[in-house]
Order: C-alpha cells, then sequence, then structure tokens
C-alpha cells in the first residue's frame, strides 16, 4: 500500500470513496462511512434493494474455502491497493502491523486449518509426529481457539444482516467473518482503522471467487458510528476490550443480539510446576496477541523456582532477527512508549519485573514477566497486545477468584466450584 493509495467503502455492491479519510501508518489512507451512509445503506438492504441473495449452503462453503485459498495463497485484486500477491500482504502487514512475515504465515495457515476440506476424519496428520519429525513447523503448545470444522462454524442459518467489527491485534478474527458469510446473511465488515488490510484482502478474495456484491459490505467508521451500525444490523460480532465492554453495557440500545468477544485474560493456575518452556509458551506464542495468550499465572504452592525460569526463558526469544519459533510483532516507538510507561507507572509498590530485558527494547516490546505480592495488585489481569504475563502466589479462593475474571482458564482439566480450585 503506497502513501497515494486510498482504501473505499463497498456499499452496494460498488466500490465508493467518501470525503471523510484517516491516514494508515505505515500506508495511505483510509475512508470512513459517516453515520448518514450507514443508516441509508442499511435501510436500502432492507428494502431488497441490494440485488440477489446469497447461495445455498453447500455452494458458501465451497466459495468460503475458495476464497481462503485465494487469501493464502493467490494474487488478489484489492481496490485501492491493485493486486496483491502474499509477499505483497505479508509486507504490508510488516509495515502496517509489524508482523514478520513468520507470523503472517502462521496466522494464515490458522485462518486456513478451520476451512479445509475434510478429506481426512483423522485430524492433524502431524499430530502425532514428535515435534523434531514435524518439517520444521512451530509446535503449538498452547491451546487453539481455531481448530473447529466448517460445519460447527455456523450451526443455524441466518438472514438479515451481521455486522462484524474487527480488533487490529490479530487478523485470524476474520474467522468471524467467514462465519457470518457462511450462516447466509449479508455481511457488512468494519474494520480496524489501524489495520485495515487484512481485511480489505479477505474482501478482494471473497468477491474474486464470485460471493455477490451485493451482500457484502466493507463500513470503515470513527468509534462513534460503531453504535449506527450496531442499531443498523440484525446480528452483531464486536471485538474490543474492557472500555467498549463497559460502553456498549451502558447503552440500552445495546441489542440483545450483539456478541462481544472481549479480552480472554487468560489464567494458568500451577498446582504442581509445570516445564518453564511450556509455560513461556503460552505467554509469547502468536505475539502475545491472542485472547488465549496468557496473562496471570496463579501458583499454588509459591512462584519460585518457576518464575525465574520462566522469565529466562522470555528473555531468550530473539526480537529482530524474529525467534523462529516464537516471532515478535514490532511497535511504532510511541506506542511501544505508551505501553511500557502504562506497565511501569503501575508496578510499584508490590511488583517486580522478573524479565531482565528493557521492555522497549530496538522497536520491540520485550516479553515481560512481572511478580507482584498481592492478586489484587493493578497488573494482575491486564491484557496487554504483547506478551506480558503476571504471576503471583495465591491459595485456592484465590485462584478461583482470578479464574472467575478470565474467559481462559489453562489446563483445561481445572475447574472452578463452588469449593474453590479443584482438578
Amino acid at each position: 500500500m503506497t502513501a497515494q493509495a486510498v482504501l473505499p467503502l463497498l456499499r452496494g455492491g460498488r466500490w465508493y470513496r467518501s470525503m471523510d479519510t484517516v491516514p494508515v501508518s505505515g500506508a495511505g489512507s483510509l475512508c470512513l462511512a459517516p453515520e448518514i451512509i450507514v443508516r441509508d445503506d442499511a435501510a436500502r438492504l432492507r428494502a431488497g434493494l441490494a440485488g440477489p441473495g446469497v447461495p445455498d449452503r453447500d455452494r458458501r462453503l465451497d466459495l468460503l474455502r475458495e476464497a481462503v485459498d485465494l487469501f493464502r495463497f493467490g494474487r488478489v485484486p484489492i481496490e485501492g491497493l491493485g493486486v496483491q500477491d502474499p509477499g505483497d500482504f505479508a509486507a504490508s502487514m510488516g509495515a502496517v502491523a509489524g508482523l514478520p512475515p513468520a507470523l503472517v504465515r502462521r496466522w494464515s495457515d490458522l485462518l486456513g486449518a478451520r476451512w479445509a476440506e475434510p478429506a481426512d476424519e483423522r485430524g492433524d496428520p502431524l499430530a502425532e509426529l514428535a515435534p523434531e519429525k514435524r518439517d520444521n513447523r512451530p509446535v503449538v503448545l498452547a491451546p487453539d481457539e481455531h481448530d473447529c470444522r466448517p460445519a460447527e462454524l455456523a450451526p443455524e442459518e441466518r438472514d438479515g444482516l451481521t455486522l462484524v467489527s474487527l480488533p487490529a491485534n490479530t487478523f485470524t478474527c476474520l474467522k468471524a467473518v467467514l462465519e457470518a458469510a457462511l450462516s447466509g446473511a449479508a455481511v457488512w465488515v468494519r474494520p480496524s482503522r489501524r489495520e485495515p488490510l487484512s481485511s480489505a484482502r479477505l474482501i478482494g478474495a471473497l468477491l474474486s471467487v464470485g460471493w455477490p456484491a451485493e451482500t457484502l459490505g466493507y463500513y470503515p467508521t470513527a468509534p462513534r458510528t460503531l453504535h449506527a451500525l450496531i442499531q443498523s444490523s440484525d446480528h452483531q460480532i464486536v471485538y474490543g476490550g474492557d472500555d467498549l465492554a463497559a460502553e456498549l453495557a451502558g447503552r440500552a440500545a445495546g441489542p440483545p443480539s450483539l456478541e462481544f468477544r472481549g479480552p480472554g485474560r487468560a489464567c494458568v493456575i500451577v498446582d504442581e510446576p509445570p516445564d518453564p518452556e511450556w509455560l513461556a509458551e503460552r505467554i509469547a506464542q502468536d505475539a502475545g496477541r491472542f485472547c488465549t495468550s496468557t496473562c496471570v499465572v496463579a501458583c499454588l504452592r509459591g512462584t519460585e523456582p518457576l518464575g525465574r525460569r520462566v522469565a529466562e526463558v522470555l528473555d531468550g526469544i530473539s526480537l529482530d532477527p524474529p525467534d523462529p519459533r516464537r516471532p515478535q510483532a514490532a511497535w511504532p516507538e510511541a506506542d511501544a512508549a505508551r505501553t511500557a510507561a502504562f506497565v511501569m507507572d503501575r508496578l510499584a509498590p508490590g511488583g517486580r519485573l522478573l524479565t531482565r530485558r528493557p521492555l522497549l527494547s530496538d522497536g520491540f516490546l520485550a516479553p515481560a514477566l512481572v511478580e507482584v505480592d498481592d492478586p489484587g495488585h493493578p497488573l494482575v489481569g491486564v491484557e496487554l497486545p504483547f506478551p506480558f504475563a503476571v504471576i503471583v502466589a495465591t491459595d485456592r479462593a484465590g485462584a478461583r477468584g482470578l479464574a472467575a475474571r478470565s474467559r481462559f482458564v489453562h489446563p483445561a482439566h481445572y475447574a472452578i466450584s463452588p469449593e474453590g480450585v479443584s482438578s
């Protein structure tokens, strides 16, 4: 994406350049849809002016698989950008989101794995191989929220209009666009203004394989216009953090059909100390940007020596060149400085960095592990878009409280019961 490139809206099956644009860091600019366009286009869609509907479910599944393959491996025409091959896409994600090529490939593979032909019901043919026999593929130790069959993605047919409002932290959330499209609804995508390129590539891939343009929308907006999109749609999948969750919960207009996919605050409860490599993997894999990335380690038998050993593993992750197993994302200098200051301002009293590298390290936020004295410390449960975790000693009641605030609790065989944490 060049400095002159402009990503337009897709409305009513046609591309449209609005007067309101915002710059995209490291790229060109992005058109924004004002509220009047959002509401007018939704009314037109409901009035049946959008043209033919979506194909039947089997055809939809075939088209989605074709589109995902094109997204991963093909040359995709993208309005405002031109034709983009996988190398161009990786380069653009490096410029806009700081992602190294290895991470772009991994996330593309995760997205594609959900939509692969179900030719092998045995599952992953690599699953039973030892790590050293996996053709140098990264070993996935952390649980993966992406592994389910396409038939399981949308259990019911839907009509009307589904809104998908995407985050900037990972483009694997494009799975929500595919799920919505498989359901049979018309789909409007609201991309992240910081990283709109991956969703633009998916829209381009869908159009290229013959998905009806009239049933797709690409509506970047200012934050205030999100509520117009929500009110104008029948179903909503919205990604965001605590602030957006609180804002939506406080609005009477928030519909019951809204599915909010917010912070995971993933927690590991440690009784018998695990392999430090295993725990470091859960913190640092995927640049710490997944909602399943661990941000709290609750130790029932004290934090030492586990904390020190995990910190050593995290300190050993290469930032530049990218670590072959756990590649990390680069950051814009101002954003990195702001995030580092957020951590350091809340560190004392009662907290200390166990990792030895400075948080700001050569254009990166280095993976960090903080030890705190109390589960009530202000950094406990904070989810940041880089590998950052807090380790704390607690009892079973304290672990139960931490787990109750988390969407993902590891290991899976732990359950939260009224009596506390049990296995």
